[in-house]
């Protein structure tokens, strides 16, 4: 004769209360958005950011820069072509204002050139800190590091929202020119929505804030807005023409390149000066 097991209640009670559990974490889990499920953690978080961020292979865009003194607000506006390939091969040729017309700079893997008419010829930027403005904006040459931020910065989950994380990022580089950064991630498209910067102290020293839209299958920022708190200033990137994918060749990253690129623009500053004499004449 078989004896019949017998359940206490508590234990019962336990075994109903583990069932319940997962049964509820399943449930959750499986409405959650697309990609949340695998991002939890503060590293996965951080690259999967890198990922959207440096998704497209190449791209191309035209670029309005608009820089605000908000003690009297008053703007200088600069303008620029930009070509861009993988994450560290970037050719800015400066077509706005025109004493500009005719600049560009070339950023390849660990160097940086820049072509002015005076001189003819591409010149190596040897002594330009990261910390160094971007064209007197309020953009570092950090700030516009192509470097994965997963590669640059340690992450930790501050906090959690319904749409999005809250990352703290310390430098791995001692020498980086910010204490930490507090990043807000989207949680259904991994993008950054802002950034705040502190200073050596632990001071807020700027904020940047981003906007995203989709073009073909990538999230891609067409405007970045960044603020320093201690000198007033604001600087908006307004990027427009945007064209991702185009097989851009390699040789369009040289040296001889980057020396076409600034004449042509030298070259039609000149005939654009001929033509506004012409018109004057008459």
């Amino acid at each position: 004769m078989k004896t019949a097991t017998i359940y206490s209640l508590p234990s019962v009670r336990k075994s109903l209360l583990t069932v319940s559990v997962i049964i509820t974490a399943t449930f959750l889990q499986a409405f959650l958005p697309a990609g949340v499920q695998a991002q939890t953690t503060a590293p996965e978080i951080l690259k999967a950011m890198d990922k959207v961020l440096f998704a497209p292979k190449d791209k191309v865009l035209n670029l309005e820069m608009v820089m605000t003194d908000l003690n009297t607000n008053k703007e200088k506006i600069k303008k620029a072509e930009i070509f861009q390939k993988g994450a560290d091969k970037k050719l800015f040729v400066y077509t706005y204002p025109p004493s500009d017309k005719g600049i560009a700079t070339l950023s390849l893997p660990g160097e940086m050139y820049i072509y002015l008419p005076m001189f003819k010829k591409p010149k190596k930027i040897t002594n330009m800190a990261d910390g160094n403005s971007l064209n007197k904006s309020d953009f570092s040459l950090e700030d516009m590091a192509t470097k994965p931020y997963s590669e640059r910065y340690t992450p930790k989950l501050l906090n959690s929202t319904a749409t999005s994380w809250e990352l703290e990022l310390k430098p791995k580089d001692p020498k980086a020119s910010y204490s930490k950064l507090i990043v807000a991630v989207n949680k259904a498209h991994h993008y950054p929505e802002k950034i705040v910067y502190f200073d050596k102290k632990g001071q807020k020293l700027k904020e940047s804030s981003y906007h995203f839209k989709k073009i073909g299958n990538y999230w891609v920022s067409d405007k970045v807005t960044m603020t320093d708190l201690k000198k007033k200033h604001k600087t908006v990137i307004t990027m427009t023409g945007i064209k991702l994918d185009q097989g851009l060749s390699d040789s369009i990253f040289t040296l001889e390149s980057l020396t076409n690129a600034g004449v042509a623009k030298k070259t039609e500053k000149k005939a654009e000066k001929k033509a506004a004499r012409n018109e004057n004449k008459h």
